[in-house]
């Protein structure tokens, strides 16, 4: 097994996840909190580790990553039929059944007035005989991360799971946001049987040893200053937690100097990006804008970069922060000329993302027919993949809402009914529910 500083963390999660256990041999449900995207996939990779034929627990661990939409199907019966089978999969390859056998397990039918949460925890239950789990020395864990776009109906499902009492054999593992924190009713309502875990992983701290652990296998001594470069890049990152200007500064000074030395013009760029980040989170406009001007003024001027590189994320960057401050016309003007770059390359989300953010600028300024323009511009991006595509795609309900805000009578006429065959009627009041929500509990 590689012992580098990811491995170590997923270690130490695994360590933390079998004295949870035994501290709190009550609770039935365990949420894993992260606070980034990199934490998350850190957690991520625990679960699929110890879903492998390399784990480290005693636990059998599943990993289930269905959405949560009963409107369209029974989560419990999406679950268990994906079980099912995975598991005459199982069956049918000889090497796994001469490991271990095999598994004679296959979902009941649900009874009508049976409620879906007993019918999902009476299959589970005997999915454990059929694994000969006791729960003595091991459980089955079945990990539902990530589980639901409407976190809030999720959260009221777990909750029913709880209350139709999870076995001793069975443990729930979640995984929640710090920044959204959408099952604190269940720990407030369900305490005895729910608790949140708070892992500390430190992910700056792996990157930079992994790094160092790069740098002593480098040759040249330009080789070994871009790790050293990338470093600086991290610590100005870990600058923006704290607020710490000082520290922002010092390694912006230290990775400039490499980036100068080497004639690292995109490296230059990058720096200046990190330093308008620092700048927009403590609310210095004039300072962030200054840092994202150094950062487009030289883009332009690196022949090399083209229009799928960073130039695009400066100017979309420089046009939320006017559109954050409220000043919509000049947020209108950096988003157009963000539109007339090269756009080979270019991503077509990412385009229809700068019409929708163009088109909201223009709607607050009044200019309602302008606007429309720019959404039904990136419409037709959005749409170019067919309906399919559209269904699947969140970022495309929100486009669509703020599209038809700007739509006249007529506009609204031909585009609500499309936008309702995609996604059922009454989609946009629900995902404004959500919204609402999602802000209450942040």
């Amino acid at each position: 097994m590689e012992n580098n500083a990811i491995m170590q963390r997923v270690m130490m999660l695994s360590e933390m996840w079998t004295a949870a256990l035994v501290e709190h041999p009550t609770v039935n449900t365990f949420a894993w909190v992260g606070s980034s995207s990199v934490e998350f996939k850190t957690i991520k990779g625990f679960v699929m580790f110890q879903t492998s034929l390399e784990k480290t627990l005693a636990d059998t661990v599943l990993y289930l990553a269905q959405v949560y939409d009963p409107e369209n199907r029974s989560y419990a019966e999406n679950i268990l039929s994906d079980l099912d089978a995975y598991f005459k999969a199982w069956n049918a390859e000889p090497d796994l059944v001469a490991d271990s056998g095999l598994i004679n397990w296959t979902p009941t039918k649900r009874a009508e007035t049976t409620k879906e949460t007993v019918w999902f925890l009476e299959n589970l239950t005997s999915l454990t005989a059929a694994l000969d789990i006791t729960g003595q020395t091991e459980k089955l864990v079945i990990a539902l991360i990530p589980a639901a776009a409407d976190f809030r109906a999720f959260s009221g499902w777990i909750g029913e799971l709880i209350e139709a009492g999870i076995p001793d054999q069975i443990r729930v593992m979640l995984y929640e946001s710090r920044d959204s924190m959408f099952y604190k009713k269940l720990e407030q309502n369900k305490g005895a049987q729910f608790k949140y875990l708070y892992p500390d992983l430190d992910i700056a701290g792996a990157m930079d040893q992994i790094l160092e652990e790069t740098k002593a296998k480098k040759q040249s001594p330009e080789e070994r200053d871009l790790v050293s470069f990338q470093q600086g890049l991290i610590k100005m990152n870990e600058s923006v937690a704290y607020g710490d200007e000082e520290v922002l500064c010092h390694y912006r000074d230290f990775c400039l100097k490499l980036a100068n030395q080497y004639g690292w013009t995109t490296q230059a760029a990058l720096v200046h990006f990190f330093e308008y980040s620092f700048f927009a989170s403590v609310g210095k406009a004039k300072e962030a804008h200054r840092a994202i001007d150094k950062a487009i003024n030289i883009s332009l001027g690196a022949t090399q970069l083209t229009a799928d590189t960073q130039i695009y994320q400066y100017y979309i960057a420089k046009g939320n922060l006017y559109f954050m401050s409220g000043e919509f016309e000049e947020a209108a003007v950096v988003y157009k000329t963000c539109l007339s770059l090269d756009r080979t390359g270019a991503q077509p989300l990412m385009l229809a993302g700068i019409h929708q953010m163009l088109g909201n600028s223009l709607r607050q300024c009044g200019r309602k027919a302008e606007a429309w323009d720019s959404f039904k511009s990136g419409w037709d991006l959005l749409s170019a993949g067919g309906d399919e595509a559209l269904k699947e795609n969140a970022m495309a309900m929100f486009y669509a809402r703020d599209m038809l805000k700007t739509a006249n009578d007529i506009m609204f006429a031909v585009y609500a009914p499309l936008m309702d065959s995609l996604w059922g009627n009454g989609w946009s009041a629900r995902l404004e529910d959500q919204y609402q929500h999602m802000q209450k509990t942040v």
